[in-house]
């Protein structure tokens, strides 16, 4: 009799504990999909921030920006000149600062 409590008492505490272990598995597989997802985001918004100098203020801009879609002139957020992305330019930079041009615009 007195294993047959021993028996049961012990099964009902595997069981607890293999629900537990079940439900912190579920956890953990949900926080390594959530870690996956945040770390996409995270490098799909490396990929775009541009930092340049602007000549003005004399600050260092970080902006989220696609040279691509967006261009290689961008105004500065602090005093609000036209700043030119020189270090996005595919090649030789060849921007005329009396003139105001390069060749990418």
């Amino acid at each position: 009799m007195r294993y047959r409590i021993l028996y049961w008492k012990y099964k009902r505490k595997l069981k607890r504990q293999t629900e537990a272990v079940s439900r912190l598995t579920k956890e953990r597989r949900e926080s390594r999909k959530e870690i996956k997802r945040l770390r996409k985001m995270v490098a799909s918004l490396e990929d775009g921030y541009v930092v340049e100098w602007c000549h003005y203020c004399e600050n260092q801009i970080v902006m989220l920006w696609n040279p691509e879609k967006d261009g290689l002139s961008a105004f500065c957020p602090v005093c609000g000149h036209r700043m030119m992305l020189c270090d996005s330019c595919n090649g030789e930079c060849d921007y005329n600062y009396g003139s105001d041009i390069c060749k990418e615009m």
